[in-house]
C-alpha cells in the first residue's frame, strides 16, 4: 500500500525533474502547432470558396428589358395653353451622325446613350436584311434596356396597323416636326411629343417620355428619314389631337432609333389638314382636333400690308403675340393669334421677306369664339410658313 501513496515530496521531485518538464513543453508546443495549421487551412478553405474563377462577370446579363405595362402619358400637355410661355425654341437638333460604309440592306449601329459601353471591335451591332429597303446604314439610338444586345430589324409595320400594346416590330417614317409637351400648371416637362409620317402617307403621333429624351433628341432633326424597332401603342389623347390616329407611337425601354439611308422608298415631306371657317366656326371651342389653315394676309397688329410695313420686335416680344387678320378666297375675315414661338417665326419670316408677305399657313390652331368673332390661336406644336415655303403656300399664290 505505501508504494501506491503520493507524497507532496515525490510532487515536487517529479515537476522539477527536467525529462518531465521537457515532455510538458514539446506537449505544448505540439498542441500550439496543430491549432494555427487547423486554423490556416479553415481560411483558405474559405477564400477559395468566395472567389469566382476569372472570366465570370459579377452580375449575368439581365437581357432584354420589356415594359410591363402602358407608359405613362399625361394629357396635361401644354399644348392646351396657348399663354403658356416655351422654355426654349424647337429649333431642329443636328444629329452630327458620321456614316459607316457597309453593304447594301445593312444597318450599323452604336450605342448612344449608354456610359462606359464600348465595343473594340468599331461599335458596329449586327443586322440583318428586312427585303424592303435597299439599304440602311448609320448611328442607332437605344435606351439603355437593350445594353450589350443586337439589334435586328424585324418585320416592317404600317402606321395604320398599330394597336394598343407592346410591337415588336420596325417603323419607318419622316419625322416632320417635333415639340416640349409640358404640364399645364406646373409647366414640368412629360416628354417630347412628335409628328410621324409614312410612306403610305399616314400621319401619326410620337411620344417620348421625359426621361428618355437624352437618349435620343441628339440625333433626330425635322425632315431627317428614321427606323424604329420596339415600341409601345399608346392610346391617343381626346383633347388638342394633331392626327387622326387612335394611337400613338410611344418609345419604351426596348426601343431602338437609327437612320433610314439609301431608302427607295419615298416619304411625303409633309402633311396638311386644312380647315375651312364653316370647319373651324363648328368645332369652335370643342377642344378636339387641331387642324391647319392656309389664307391671305389682310392685316398685322393692325396695320395694311404695305412694302413699308415694319414690324414692332418690342412690342411683340413683351405680348408674346401677333395678330393677323386673314381670309380665305372670298370667305369671312377672322382674326389669327400667334404666341411665343409661332410668332417670333411669323416676325423672322416676314422680316426676311422684306414686308412682302402675302400667304399665310399655319398648323394645329385651335378655334375660340371671342365674343361674336371667331378666331384662331395658334398652339405649342403650331408651324408658320409663308409664300413660297411649302407646295400648299405656292398653290395658293396661283390663286
Amino acid at each position: 500500500m505505501d508504494s501506491f501513496c503520493f507524497s507532496p515530496f515525490d510532487f515536487v521531485y517529479k515537476t522539477l525533474n527536467p525529462p518531465f518538464l521537457l515532455q510538458i513543453l514539446f506537449i505544448q508546443i505540439l498542441i500550439r502547432v496543430l491549432f494555427r495549421l487547423s486554423f490556416v487551412a479553415m481560411s483558405s478553405n474559405r477564400k477559395s470558396t468566395s472567389e469566382k474563377p476569372k472570366g465570370v462577370e459579377a452580375d449575368s446579363s439581365p437581357g432584354l428589358i420589356k415594359p410591363i405595362g402602358p407608359p405613362y402619358v399625361s394629357s396635361s400637355h401644354s399644348i392646351g395653353d396657348p399663354h403658356s410661355k416655351q422654355a426654349k425654341g424647337e429649333a431642329s437638333v443636328n444629329s452630327g451622325l458620321t456614316k459607316l460604309s457597309g453593304k447594301t440592306a445593312v444597318s450599323s449601329g452604336v450605342f448612344i446613350g449608354v456610359p462606359k459601353s464600348k465595343n473594340p471591335n468599331g461599335t458596329i451591332i449586327h443586322s440583318t436584311k428586312t427585303g424592303v429597303s435597299s439599304g440602311v446604314r448609320g448611328k442607332a439610338a437605344v435606351s439603355s434596356g437593350v445594353k450589350g444586345k443586337a439589334i435586328v430589324s424585324a418585320e416592317v409595320m404600317a402606321f395604320k396597323d398599330v394597336k394598343y400594346g407592346p410591337h415588336d416590330g420596325e417603323l419607318r417614317f419622316r419625322l416632320i416636326h417635333f415639340w416640349e409637351a409640358r404640364n399645364v400648371v406646373t409647366k414640368v416637362l412629360i416628354g417630347l411629343e412628335m409628328l410621324l409620317i409614312d410612306q403610305e402617307e399616314t400621319v401619326i403621333q410620337g411620344f417620348i417620355p421625359a426621361g428618355r429624351i437624352d437618349t435620343y433628341l441628339p440625333h433626330m432633326r425635322a425632315g431627317g428619314i428614321y427606323r424604329l424597332n420596339s415600341f409601345f401603342g399608346s392610346n391617343n389623347k381626346t383633347l388638342y389631337r394633331v392626327a387622326e390616329p387612335s394611337f400613338t407611337i410611344t418609345f419604351s425601354s426596348t426601343s431602338v432609333l437609327s437612320d433610314l439611308e439609301d431608302s427607295s422608298v419615298c416619304f411625303p415631306e409633309d402633311h396638311f389638314r386644312f380647315h375651312g371657317y364653316e370647319e373651324y366656326d363648328a368645332a369652335c371651342d370643342l377642344r378636339g382636333n387641331l387642324y391647319d389653315y392656309v389664307g391671305h394676309i389682310k392685316l398685322v397688329n393692325g396695320q395694311v400690308l404695305s412694302d413699308s410695313l415694319v414690324l414692332d420686335d418690342a412690342e411683340i416680344a413683351s405680348s408674346r403675340r401677333v395678330l393677323i387678320h386673314v381670309q380665305t378666297h372670298d370667305g369671312p375675315v377672322m382674326k389669327l393669334y400667334l404666341w411665343d414661338k409661332a410668332a417670333s417665326d411669323f416676325s423672322e419670316k416676314f422680316k426676311a421677306s422684306g414686308g412682302t408677305g402675302r400667304v399665310i399657313l399655319v398648323t394645329t390652331l385651335n378655334p375660340k369664339r371671342l365674343g361674336v368673332a371667331l378666331a384662331l390661336s395658334s398652339m405649342t406644336p403650331s408651324r408658320v410658313f409663308l409664300d413660297t415655303d411649302v407646295q400648299a403656300t405656292r398653290d395658293y399664290l396661283t390663286w
